[in-house]
């Protein structure tokens, strides 16, 4: 086709309303965006999440809030979303602003004592991510990503031991400031006279 014909049908197909025909672009295709994840609901029941190289596991047992005033800033009451989870068999939380971005905590009564204030818990975890970030400190550095995995029953939680007593040495019995009668007395039973001592 020579270029005079091909400008002659260019001419016709923008005179006819159709639009001139393109190549396909070369390359990948632009990615998709995935479709919004909606919210983990596991009601009563805890949420599983894990993930990491060393397969790290938790489960999401509560969900909870925090709010007290500080009092350099009367007005504005700070607040954090709370976890209770399930660590290899030992309670914890997981805390932060929102639930996007949490810090390892220790127990809740722990937490609690921390800032003074007690935790509002829901009586369902719903409303959970689809993917925890678990971040240090400082909020800077994703310590993890733990991505929801079902809904069950958590393990049991270890009860902590009491503690126990220290031990104590027994007493040994403390001598008698006056020395006993026959104290004065000779191994061999005979008494000695009296001023024989000074």
């Amino acid at each position: 086709m020579t270029a005079l014909a091909r400008a002659l049908a260019l001419s016709l197909a923008v005179a006819a309303g159709a639009a001139p025909a393109r190549s396909a672009p070369v390359g990948p295709a632009p990615a998709r965006s995935a479709p919004d994840t909606p919210p983990v609901a596991c009601g009563t029941q805890a949420a599983e999440y894990s993930g990491g190289a060393k397969g790290f596991r938790l489960w999401v047992t509560r969900r909870g809030a925090m709010t007290w005033t500080n009092p350099l800033r009367p007005l504005s009451p700070e607040s954090l979303q709370v976890l209770q989870v399930v660590i290899r068999g030992k309670a914890a939380t997981a805390y932060g602003p929102d639930l996007s971005r949490l810090q390892r905590g220790g127990p809740p009564a722990a937490l609690e004592a921390l800032n003074g204030t007690a935790i509002r818990w829901t009586d369902a975890a719903d409303g959970l991510p689809p993917v925890l970030r678990i971040v240090d400190d400082e909020g800077a550095k994703v310590l993890a990503e733990l991505a929801f995995q079902a809904c069950g029953d958590a393990p049991k939680v270890a009860e902590a031991k009491p503690a126990q007593k220290p031990r104590t040495a027994k007493a040994k019995p403390r001598p008698s400031p006056d020395p006993p009668a026959d104290a004065t007395r000779t191994p061999s039973g005979l008494t000695l006279p009296q001023g024989a001592i000074p």
